[in-house]
C-alpha cells in the first residue's frame, strides 16, 4: 500500500522514499500536464514517450541508456531521475488506497493521482517494464496509449479504461457511464 508515503494534499515524495517498481510522475507546464514512469532503482526510470530518444517529458533532447521505439513513440530508460523530472518534484501515484482517499483525491477535477486498484509486487512490475523496454508498448497516442497507461499497466497488469472502451462497452446505458467518463476525462485534462 502506497498511502503511507502520501497525503490527501500532496503526492510529493523525496528520493530516499522511492522504492523500485513505484509509479512516479511529475507535473509540467505549470501543472497543465504530467509525465509518468516506473522507478527502476539506482536513480533510473522506465517510461513511455512520444520519442524514446528525447529526454524527460518528451519535449527536450538528452541521451537515454536504452530504448525500444517505433515511429509512434517508445519505451526508454532514463539514466538519471533528474532527466525524467527536469527539475520538478517527484510525485507518487498511490495504489490500493481506500475509497474515501480516492474520492477525496478526485475533488481537484483534473487528473487521477491515485487508484483503488491493487498493484502487483515490485518484481512483477519491473519485469513488465523491462519487457516493454525491450519489446515496445505500441504506438504512443496522447489520449489512448500514453505514459500514464504504460505505468498503470506495469503496476496492475491491465490497461486503464480508455474513453473508447467506456463508450463502446456501455454506450450510455450504464448508470456509472457518466462517472466513468468523467474519471477518464479528468485523467486526460491538459
Amino acid at each position: 500500500m502506497d498511502i503511507d508515503r502520501v497525503t490527501l494534499w500532496s503526492r510529493s515524495i523525496e528520493r530516499w522514499q522511492l522504492r523500485p517498481g513505484d509509479h512516479i510522475y511529475a507535473w509540467f507546464g505549470f501543472g497543465v500536464y504530467s509525465h509518468h514512469g516506473i522507478y527502476q532503482g539506482d536513480d533510473k526510470v522506465i517510461d513511455f514517450t512520444v520519442d524514446a530518444q528525447s529526454g524527460g517529458s518528451g519535449l527536450s533532447v538528452s541521451a537515454s541508456s536504452s530504448s525500444s521505439s517505433s515511429a509512434g513513440g517508445g519505451v526508454r530508460c532514463c539514466s538519471l531521475l533528474g532527466s525524467f523530472l527536469e527539475g520538478h518534484d517527484i510525485r507518487l501515484f498511490a495504489y490500493s488506497v481506500p475509497w474515501w482517499f480516492y474520492k477525496a483525491s478526485i475533488g481537484n477535477g483534473f487528473q487521477d493521482t491515485c487508484s483503488m486498484e491493487d498493484a502487483d509486487p515490485p518484481e512483477r512490475v519491473l519485469r513488465r517494464a523491462d519487457y516493454h523496454l525491450n519489446h515496445g508498448f505500441g504506438n504512443y497516442n496522447l489520449l489512448l496509449r500514453n505514459c500514464f497507461d504504460f505505468a498503470f499497466y506495469c503496476k496492475t497488469g491491465h490497461l486503464y479504461y480508455s474513453l473508447l472502451d467506456i463508450v463502446d462497452d456501455s454506450l450510455g446505458d450504464s448508470p456509472s457511464f457518466s462517472s466513468d467518463l468523467g474519471r477518464v476525462i479528468r485523467r486526460w485534462f491538459f
